[in-house]
């Protein structure tokens, strides 16, 4: 999960969360880099929230909702074709190694929540189309993990863990979640 990790969902309380599938557009020119997610959410809206780390502080002018039309037409662009490739032995042994980072102990975990409990800085809210976004930075995973659940979202277990790489090269966090009021215009 750490290796692949885009961003999760949390949720108010106990709200239940369903995502099918989220499709992510990543395009690169020079030094500067777009995102464009869309995701398949069903559920309450009151619970819907989402949690992104990214590389640099993001102004509001950088944040922009993007028409679903591009992402579905990117979409049919690039979707798989047939193809007919030659597999190797199903049988044949795999050892795969360094796939995980090996786990702290319960024990270091306590200390490193204990230093610094909390330590989040609200670094900008914006209020973009249907979304209020708020760009936060950490100092200790468990400190976000007790931000975001002290501010009512419910969050998978092992985030801190699943976070702390990201604090550690000094990435922010960009969280979103729906303002009814505005959705609902």
């Amino acid at each position: 999960m750490a290796y692949s990790f885009c961003g999760f969902y949390v949720a108010k309380a106990d709200a239940k969360l369903f995502n099918k599938a989220s499709q992510v557009v990543l395009v690169r020119n020079d030094d500067k880099t777009v995102m464009t997610m869309a995701n398949d959410f069903k559920g309450d809206l009151k619970a819907f929230a989402v949690v992104i780390p990214v590389p640099t502080f993001i102004k509001k002018g950088q944040i922009h909702i993007s028409d679903k039309k591009i992402i579905d037409h990117l979409d049919a662009y690039t979707a798989p074709r047939l193809v007919e490739y030659f597999d190797r032995n199903p049988c044949e042994p795999r050892v795969l190694y360094g796939m995980a980072p090996p786990a702290r102990s319960a024990r270091q975990e306590a200390r490193r929540a204990k230093k610094n409990s909390h330590g989040v800085t609200v670094e900008a809210e914006y209020t973009i189309g249907e979304y209020d976004i708020v760009i936060l930075s950490a100092r200790d995973s468990r400190g976000l993990e007790i931000w975001l659940k002290q501010n009512g979202y419910r969050i998978p277990d092992g985030t801190a863990s699943v976070l702390g790489s990201y604090i550690k090269q000094k990435m922010r966090f960009f969280v979103a979640k729906v303002n009814l009021e505005e959705q609902s215009k």
